[in-house]
């Protein structure tokens, strides 16, 4: 199992999807896919299950409730751990793996052990090679920032690959995060413990987008705003800066939802942003 690669997938009402992105691992690579449905629906779980059950190289998990997307992970890292899998790879379900990712990946794992890696990824219309967050304001690009003041680069959730030593010196992902941010908090862990992100120039991934939430919906407005709250305190430790990110953000994330709230109609977007601050069950809806 050593060599072999876990494929952790999230499922969540995205059958569809979820059955082209295991076709497209098991086609480009020798792997085992640890599918965690996040759907609690017995209908999302009937389709996975007439698609999959009888694969030898595909686990199923039907958590009782939505896991989210950090805890969703978790339990399958935890589950591929203990079968034996030193090398993992986390892959959104409407993503497809390109052919012949196998061989590239293989290489980077022996190249750059104890890294977080990211292949280069097709999104739409362009390539992202990594991206950056501002740790003060919440500002996101994808591009190299001239000034460093403030910036912290860090590998998107959609395609991360690692190994063993790497889980054992990072650890799990932050299961505070329901869901957005987290891949920013894990790779900021990943730079305080000197491990290298590492991006490959190849682009294995071609990844259609966001189909986990519906733009200006109660859980995305409130969700984003929430995760750029709670990095505040997972990416700075000093008091004085603490406050300072929260005022920078504040007025960043204010500008965005009323600015959002003119583009949907809607006053959602503000709603989400005022209740962000408090830990609320929110989920998101088929």
């Amino acid at each position: 199992m050593a060599d072999r690669i876990a494929v952790i997938i999230l499922n969540f009402f995205g059958h569809d999807d979820s059955r082209a992105c295991v076709q497209s691992v098991l086609s480009a690579l020798d792997g085992v896919i640890f599918l965690v449905d996040n759907s609690v629906d017995a209908n999302e779980k009937k389709f996975l299950e007439e698609w999959f059950e009888k694969k030898d190289n595909v686990y199923l998990f039907f958590p009782s409730r939505n896991l989210g997307f950090a805890a969703g992970v978790n339990h399958a890292l935890r589950t591929a751990r203990q079968e034996g899998f030193h090398r993992f790879l986390i892959l959104n379900n409407d993503a497809i793996l390109v052919q012949n990712s196998g061989e590239i990946l293989e290489k980077a794992y022996r190249n750059h052990p104890s890294s977080l890696i990211s292949p280069a990824i097709k999104w739409g219309s362009q390539t992202v090679r990594g991206s950056y967050y501002h740790k003060y304001l919440g500002l996101i690009s994808s591009q190299p920032q001239k000034s460093k003041f403030g910036w912290l680069q860090y590998l998107t959730g959609c395609a991360l690959a690692f190994d063993l030593d790497f889980l054992n010196k990072v650890g799990y992902m932050d299961a505070s995060f329901f869901m957005y941010g987290e891949d920013t908090e894990y790779s900021h862990r990943a730079h305080g413990k000197k491990t290298p992100l590492i991006i490959l120039k190849e682009e294995l991934v071609i990844h259609e987008g966001s189909k986990s939430s519906r733009m200006a919906s109660f859980f995305y407005e409130y969700h984003v705003a929430r995760s750029h709250f709670l990095l505040i305190f997972r990416l700075l430790s000093n008091p004085l800066s603490r406050i300072a990110a929260i005022g920078g953000k504040s007025f960043v994330l204010l500008m965005r939802a009323i600015w959002r709230c003119f583009r949907y109609k809607s006053f959602t977007p503000i709603s989400g942003l005022l209740l962000s601050p408090f830990h609320l069950d929110i989920k998101p809806k088929r």
